[in-house]
C-alpha cells in the first residue's frame, strides 16, 4: 500500500539546495534522484519501506494545515502494511536526514557578520547539513573513503553495497540497503581485494563490524556517553577509527554541531581558496578561522565543503 503524509518546511530550508547537494555526480547507490525529487529503501521496526520525498505547497497537496501556501515536504510511503509507528519513524528518518529540527538563522547571523563568509547564505540559502542516520554505514563510508578520492570512494561502496546489500526492485529501480554488520563481518576477503578495496581498510571494515556484532558499538552507546570526549574515546577504541572519522560521524550521524574534520583534504582546499591559509593548515589556524562559530563549527565545516562543487 502507499501512504502520502508531509512534514512542514522550517525557516530557511531549502529542498532544491539539499538535492543540488545529494546529486554532485558521484553515483551514489543508496537513493535515486528524479523529477525533483529523492527516494530510498530504508529500515524501519517492523520491516522495510521505500520513500519518496518532495516540495510543494499544502494547497497543491490537499494538506489542512489552516494556512495557505505553507512550503511542505510530501512523503510517499510504500510498504505492505502501514502502522502509525511507521509513519512516526519516517518521519523522524526524514527530518534527522535533512536536520529540519534545527533553527539555523543564528548560524546565518553568524556568517552574515564574516566579511568572508557573508555571500555564503546567498549561494547556499537553505542548504542543510544532510546526515546519515545509520551509524554503521557512517563509519563503513570513512574507511571506505580514506586515502583515496570521493569518485573511486563512491564506485567502492557501490560494489560493497551491491554484492551484500538486501535490494528491492520497484518498478525498474533496483534499490539498497547499507550491508548489515552480521554481513560483513563474515565477507570473503578475497572478494573485496578483486573489489580493489585495500586490505587494511578490509580489516577496517571487519573491526568495525565485529563491535557492532559484538554489542561494543551502536549509536544507543554513543547517546548514553555522558560528555563528547567519552564519544570520541569509544569511536577511537576500535581500530581504523580515527580523529576526522569521529569527527565526521559525530557530525552527520549523532548530530553534534562542534565538530572540525582536522585534516580533511576538501576542508583544506576550502580554507586555502577562502581565506589564502597553506594549502595544509594547521590546527591552530583552523581553530582561528572557526573560533567566532563556536556551536555551528559543524556547519561551518558543510557549508565550506559546498564551496568545492
Amino acid at each position: 500500500m502507499i501512504k502520502t503524509v508531509s512534514i512542514p518546511q522550517p525557516t530557511n530550508f531549502s529542498f532544491k539546495q539539499c538535492l543540488k547537494f545529494l546529486d554532485r555526480g558521484f553515483d551514489d547507490c543508496l537513493y535515486h534522484l528524479e523529477n525533483d525529487s529523492v527516494t530510498r529503501h530504508i529500515k524501519l521496526s517492523d520491516g522495510n519501506a521505500l520513500i519518496k520525498i518532495y516540495s510543494c505547497r499544502d494547497v497543491a497537496c490537499n494538506v489542512s494545515t489552516g494556512k495557505n501556501n505553507i512550503n511542505i515536504l510530501q512523503i510517499e510511503i510504500l510498504k505492505e502494511s502501514i502502522s502509525s509507528n511507521d509513519v512516526e519513524e519516517v518521519k523522524k528518518y526524514v527530518s534527522d536526514w535533512f536536520d529540519l529540527d534545527r533553527n539555523i538563522q543564528p548560524f546565518y547571523n553568524l556568517l552574515d557578520e564574516n566579511e568572508f563568509l557573508q555571500n555564503l547564505p546567498k549561494l547556499y540559502y537553505g542548504s542543510r547539513l544532510i546526515g546519515i542516520p545509520d551509524l554503521f554505514e557512517s563509519l563503513c563510508w570513512c574507511i571506505i573513503g580514506q586515502q583515496i578520492n570521493l569518485t573511486f570512494a563512491y564506485k567502492l561502496k557501490r560494489l560493497l553495497v551491491e554484492k551484500y546489500g538486501k535490494k528491492k526492485n520497484v518498478k525498474g529501480i533496483t534499490y539498497y540497503h547499507f550491508p548489515m554488520p552480521e554481513v560483513l563481518v563474515k565477507v570473503n576477503r578475497d572478494d573485496l581485494v578483486k573489489m580493489k578495496f585495500s586490505r587494511q581498510k578490509i580489516d577496517y571494515i571487519i573491526n568495525v563490524s565485529n563491535a557492532f556484532v559484538n554489542n561494543q558499538m551502536s549509536k544507543t552507546i554513543l547517546l548514553n556517553c555522558k560528555t563528547k570526549n567519552d564519544r570520541f574515546e569509544k569511536l577511537t577504541s576500535i581500530k581504523g577509527i580515527g580523529i576526522w572519522t569521529a569527527n565526521y560521524v559525530m557530525m552527520k550521524t549523532m548530530r553534534d554541531m562542534t565538530c572540525i574534520t582536522y585534516g580533511d583534504s576538501g576542508l583544506n582546499k576550502a580554507l586555502h581558496n577562502i581565506f589564502k591559509t597553506e594549502k595544509r593548515p594547521t590546527q591552530k589556524v583552523v581553530d582561528k578561522i572557526f573560533k567566532d562559530f563556536e556551536g555551528w563549527e559543524s556547519y561551518l565545516n558543510f557549508y565550506f565543503w559546498r564551496t568545492l562543487e
